[in-house]
């Protein structure tokens, strides 16, 4: 669907005279990026309403969304399964923080840290198949993640003391952050033997 309107909206254009055949590939890729975020903006929004926790569901967005910016993650096949990730997380990190908020200490917060912390240091960042990135910008996303994951941890880390339910959330979603780049990696390595495998028997 997201895909369709954003193919639509740029033959539409192409169709006026507004942008010409080349510009259209570049506008419905920006097309779909746009809707995309909107989409998933209004999802979490919606998720957060459900479970009376809109401040929590918007918080976990904007941590996600700006941290996966330069250390990248799992990415899904289709918009669909992607918007259904970002749903799953989404509503795992709210409602845990919602029912296990009296559970929630700093011993546990300070082990999710050491776990998104050490993963990033070790893997970031991941690079999509589709959009790979060059030596410059790689080097400068790892340095932004390592930088803005040291900032995130130190803020979330003091921030206990006197907003536990916002630390809980924010540690919840580093940790979905976390998972996804390990996923994102055992898929990587996944495919990696799979191709070998076929490179031998073909041999």
């Amino acid at each position: 669907m997201i895909s369709f309107l954003s193919r639509r909206i740029a033959l539409f254009l192409k169709d006026n005279d507004i942008i010409d055949e080349e510009t259209s590939q570049v506008c419905q890729y920006g097309f779909e990026i746009i809707i995309s975020t909107i989409v998933g903006f209004l999802l979490v929004v919606f998720i957060g309403v459900c479970c009376g926790e809109i401040i929590s569901a918007i918080l976990f967005y904007i941590i996600f969304v700006g941290v996966r910016l330069f250390t990248g993650g799992y990415h899904a096949l289709t918009h669909f399964r992607c918007k259904l990730l970002l749903c799953i997380c989404c509503t795992f990190s709210v409602l845990s923080t919602k029912v296990f908020v009296s559970n929630y200490n700093f011993c546990v917060q300070s082990v999710i840290i050491l776990l998104y912390l050490v993963t990033v240091l070790l893997f970031s960042p991941i690079e999509h198949k589709n959009a790979p990135l060059d030596g410059f910008t790689k080097k400068r996303n790892r340095a932004i993640s390592i930088i803005v994951s040291f900032i995130l941890s130190s803020v979330i880390t003091f921030g206990y003391f006197e907003l536990k339910k916002i630390a809980m959330v924010s540690s919840l979603t580093l940790l979905v952050v976390a998972l996804l780049i390990m996923l994102s990696k055992f898929t990587e390595r996944r495919d990696l033997d799979e191709k070998m495998c076929q490179e031998n028997s073909y041999s």
